[in-house]
């Protein structure tokens, strides 16, 4: 079954009611929009052991792994450019650094991953559109 397509806003006044209802929810970050609606998923309050927080933890946000985050094509430079500062690490990281090495890739598979990801939804929106 195919999912059904996005709800989409006739207008700019549409769009402003849907934020004012959501605006104690929606939290705009420079790599992600959270959204958070069930503070028992948010993965920062669970990181930080405060599940019963009111607001989420920007500053510990894993938004590539939290099911409350959603990362948009105005997030992809940033994620790019952590994708490519992270390369250029592992590029100058010594044999004897295998523990960073790990870490570091990791972080540049995650950092990928999202890319492809907001690539890929850019991509079905385009031919959707098209």
């Amino acid at each position: 079954m195919a999912a059904p397509t996005p709800k989409t806003q006739r207008s700019d006044r549409d769009v402003l009611n849907l934020l004012a209802k959501r605006a104690r929810t929606l939290h705009l970050g420079p790599a992600n929009y959270c959204w958070f609606t069930d503070p028992s998923r948010a993965l920062c309050l669970k990181l930080a052991g405060t599940p019963t927080a009111d607001r989420p933890l920007v500053g510990m946000c894993d938004s590539a792994r939290c099911p409350q985050a959603t990362h948009h094509p105005c997030h992809r430079p940033v994620w790019a450019e952590h994708a490519e500062r992270t390369k250029t690490f592992l590029g100058q990281l010594g044999a004897p650094r295998k523990t960073e090495r790990t870490r570091l890739q990791a972080d540049y598979d995650r950092a990928l991953r999202v890319v492809a990801e907001i690539d890929a939804a850019s991509t079905i929106k385009d031919e959707e559109s098209a």
